[in-house]
């Protein structure tokens, strides 16, 4: 029998009081952008109180208090919601932020970014629109066969991940023998920037 992890980091911690900060200060309904977590209780536990959780700011009336949640949002995203009049409390993980952070600096610097994440995954979305130019995404072992002659012609390549991933996920990618990450100076970098309970309850 495997235990299912039970817990959260402190930027989700940090969302869920936010959030419960603003079921108290404001006339319901208050709005957040994606499931603030991935935790069905939680989440309804919240739907209990009158947060209305939505997939696109547009569903958000004018002047409405809005929170955006810890998986970070799109740059776009942000902001269209503060264009919506209302109070916006952006919930973004720090080490989310961190990575947004990193992917701006170096885009700007003319490297190639190999982000490796879950397609479709909110916080995977909102990273690669920072700077979409720039970023390609690594899901499966597979797709290091797409990236055949990358940096040789001496464009620097850097590698950052999505926070939520385990270390068995990183190293899938990581390990593989011959692997394009082989052209990356910064792997530890990237590493650092997964969840540290994420990895020691994976």
């Amino acid at each position: 029998m495997l235990a299912e992890p039970r817990g959260f980091c402190a930027g989700v911690e940090k969302a869920i009081k936010a959030l419960a900060w603003m079921v108290r200060v404001f006339e319901p309904p208050v709005y957040c952008y994606h499931e603030i977590v991935h935790n069905r209780h939680v989440v309804e536990r919240f739907r209990d109180q009158g947060v209305i959780f939505v997939d696109d700011v547009a569903d958000v009336p004018a002047g409405a208090p809005l929170m955006l949640s810890a998986h970070g949002s799109a740059p776009e995203v942000v902001e269209a919601a503060r264009a919506r009049g209302g109070a916006v409390v952006d919930a973004v993980c720090p080490l989310v932020t961190k990575v947004h952070h990193e992917l701006k600096v170096r885009s700007r610097k003319g490297y190639t970014v190999l982000y490796v994440g879950h397609a479709g995954h909110e916080e995977a979305v909102g990273t690669m629109a920072v700077a979409p130019e720039s970023v390609r995404l690594l899901e499966h072992e597979e797709d290091l066969d797409t990236l055949d002659g990358l940096g040789d012609e001496g464009t620097p390549v850097a590698l950052l991940a999505q926070t939520t991933l385990s270390h068995d996920e990183w190293r899938g990618l990581m390990g593989r023998p011959g692997s394009a990450f082989l052209i990356s100076g910064c792997p530890t970098a990237a590493i650092s920037a997964l969840l540290r309970p994420t990895v020691r309850r994976r």
